[in-house]
């Protein structure tokens, strides 16, 4: 009898029915169950779990171990450096002074808007970057390329904005919650107090680069830091830096300040003393402006007698303050593109035919090397003729004034600035009367006085400017045997100031006071010397001879001699009224073959005549005649110089 418990199932076909526990049972009959699993149950296999079990376990031990015993101080550090760092406290520049103590160059405060790239948040950075943008009107992309640049994990901060307004300052500083990561440094910045006047001899300072640092000690300087880029700031580095201090500081996760734990205040830069005299630049500044705005000129003050730079001036300037803040580039592109080269130092970089003043180099030459005597004469007519020695026309050399300036020695020469005269002891006479010192004597000479190679200034740029004779010519025709020939109106030329002769107006000052000391002439030195901050002198600039037995004393006096009659008689009159007494040279050099009236205006001076204290250079790019131009500005010059330091320092 079956067991009226039971329930029997027919779901396999043909096959015997099986009983179903009460359990199995109790699901209702009348449901719908498909496909019920009625085979024998089978004991799980374990070992399988169980070695899986123990593969995990010994890899996460293998990974605690890493963590905690081989990596744990590191992460530790990280860990701390999270909560606690080392913030940077830039130390202000040394101050820059002219001789007499004036102030050139100081510091203000500015705010800098920098980044952590550690502290920026992982997720929603382009939102905040936005939003950080549109409050403090900054470019988004600029903003999100700094950051893609930068090194996601390091703490070391990265400018974002230079020179941020003193209000957007304190706007940041009330949302700073808004934007973690980012902060506001308040840090000293150059201001310099007459731009357009000492732009070129000061240069600038900017943001340190990473090519910067291969010159210099990388630890010395942070991130943020600022170093000279051009002009004394970047030659007096080392003194003007100082030393940076630091704070320790506790952070929270975000970066933001907690609490200073600690600091070690920054050593100010050294105290740079120039060489410059503050006024007199600035009277040669106004003389030049006062003329005509705008110029394109240079002037060079020197005392013979150490080398010391008194007045060191390019014009036009600039506004190097934009620099020290931060330049915009719309800022810097109008600088890079003014046809005027604001940014080109005329002084030492510009190369220019130097006209009637090499003639002083030539007559010495002349001299020492016999091919004249004080009381040689020659006849200026107006014009030198030489016989063309293939047959056809003969070739003219024409002098200054039509008609000629008479019989010329060589003081009078120098007086008068006689073309014929210094044509003929460089080149010899046509008629054979004179041999003349020929191109590679004159070019040895005109060496001696330093041309053609670098004075050694201790401001960067310098060019060395070019001296021609018969090789460099070939060479630089490749030795093209008709091109590269010397002729004789080269040699003509060089004795004039002209053809391919180039120099910078800091080598005619140069050359000027080494006839004015005597034949000896003395390295340019801008600065002085550095103090610390309590006054104590840490390194001094001593002179150095560059130039020495050129020419015996004898010969030398016959130029100084040649120099001051053109003050009392020759094409510099204008300077004899001054209250004191001067010796110089007038200049008119051309510098455009097609035309012969464009010219560049010179004029170089020394005083007293009789106890040589400044030499005083100028040039006036394209300005014309020498005498007329150039001159006057030199004279104001000495007239200020003997009105307020002629014996007076």
């Amino acid at each position: 009898m079956r067991d009226p418990f039971e329930i029997y199932t027919t779901s396999r076909p043909g096959g015997g029915k099986k009983p179903l526990d009460w359990d199995e049972s109790a699901a209702d009959t009348q449901g719908r169950v498909d496909d019920v699993f009625n085979g024998e149950r089978k004991t799980p296999e374990l070992r399988w779990l169980g070695l899986a079990l123990f593969l995990s376990f010994m890899a996460l031990s293998v990974k605690l171990f890493n963590l905690q015993i081989i990596n744990g101080s590191g992460y530790r550090l990280l860990s701390e450096n999270n909560r606690i760092r080392s913030q940077t406290i830039l130390a202000p520049r040394g101050l820059i002074k002219d001789r007499y103590g004036e102030t050139l160059a100081q510091n203000t405060a500015s705010f800098n808007l920098v980044a952590v790239p550690f502290d920026l948040p992982k997720e929603g950075l382009d939102g905040m970057v936005k939003n950080l943008a549109g409050t403090f009107g900054l470019d988004a992309k600029e903003i999100s390329g700094d950051l893609e640049r930068a090194n996601k994990n390091s703490i070391e901060p990265i400018v974002i904005k230079q020179d941020m307004p003193q209000e957007q300052s304190i706007l940041f500083e009330s949302r700073a919650a808004e934007f973690p990561g980012f902060s506001m440094q308040k840090i000293p910045v150059r201001e310099y107090l007459d731009p357009q006047v000492f732009s070129h001899t000061l240069g600038y300072t900017g943001l340190v680069s990473p090519g910067d640092l291969k010159e210099l000690d990388a630890n010395a300087y942070a991130s943020v830091d600022f170093i000279g880029k051009s002009g004394i700031e970047s030659s007096y580095e080392k003194y003007l830096h100082g030393i940076n201090g630091q704070n320790l500081v506790e952070v929270d996760a975000a970066g933001r300040l907690q609490k200073v734990l600690g600091e070690d205040s920054p050593l100010p830069g050294d105290t740079l003393v120039l060489n410059i005299d503050k006024g007199l630049q600035e009277q040669l500044y106004n003389s030049l402006e006062k003329g005509m705005p705008g110029r394109k000129a240079a002037a060079i003050a020197l005392d013979p007698r150490n080398g010391q730079v008194l007045a060191l001036l390019s014009l036009p300037g600039f506004d190097n303050n934009l620099f020290a803040h931060g330049i915009k580039n719309a800022d810097y592109q109008k600088l890079l593109t003014d046809k005027n080269l604001p940014l080109f130092n005329r002084a030492f970089s510009g190369t220019y035919p130097p006209g009637s003043t090499s003639k002083m180099m030539t007559a010495t030459a002349g001299l020492q090397e016999g091919v004249i005597t004080p009381n040689t004469v020659i006849n200026d007519n107006g014009v030198l003729v030489v016989p063309n020695q293939y047959g056809g026309a003969s070739y003219q050399f024409h002098g200054w004034k039509p008609g000629g300036l008479g019989p010329m020695t060589v003081r009078s020469a120098i007086a008068q600035s006689s073309d014929i005269f210094f044509y003929e002891v460089a080149g010899g006479s046509p008629n054979g009367s004179m041999q003349g010192l020929g191109p590679d004597k004159l070019a040895e000479y005109f060496r001696k006085f330093g041309l053609g190679q670098l004075t050694g200034i201790d401001v960067q740029g310098e060019k060395p400017g070019l001296v021609p004779d018969p090789a460099w010519k070939m060479d630089y025709f490749d030795n093209d045997p008709l091109q590269g020939k010397w002729y004789l109106g080269d040699t003509y030329h060089l004795g004039i100031g002209q053809g391919d002769l180039l120099v910078t107006p800091l080598q005619v000052a140069e050359w000027t006071a080494i006839i004015a000391n005597n034949g000896v002439g003395f390295k340019p030195q801008v600065a002085e010397k550095a103090l610390d901050q309590q006054g104590n002198v840490v390194w001094q600039n001593q002179p150095q001879v560059l130039v020495s037995n050129i020419a015996s004393q004898d010969n030398i006096k016959i130029v100084q001699e040649g120099m001051r009659q053109t003050v009392t008689s020759g094409t510099a009159r204008q300077l004899d009224a001054l209250p004191v007494t001067s010796a110089g040279k007038t200049g008119t050099s051309q510098f455009d073959g097609s035309d012969p009236n464009k010219t560049h205006a010179w004029f170089t001076v020394y005083a007293p005549y009789e106890d040589p204290q400044i030499v005083v250079t100028v040039l006036v790019e394209a300005g014309g005649e020498g005498n007329a131009v150039a001159l006057p500005v030199a004279k104001d010059a000495l007239k200020w110089w003997a009105e307020n330091r002629y014996n007076k320092n």
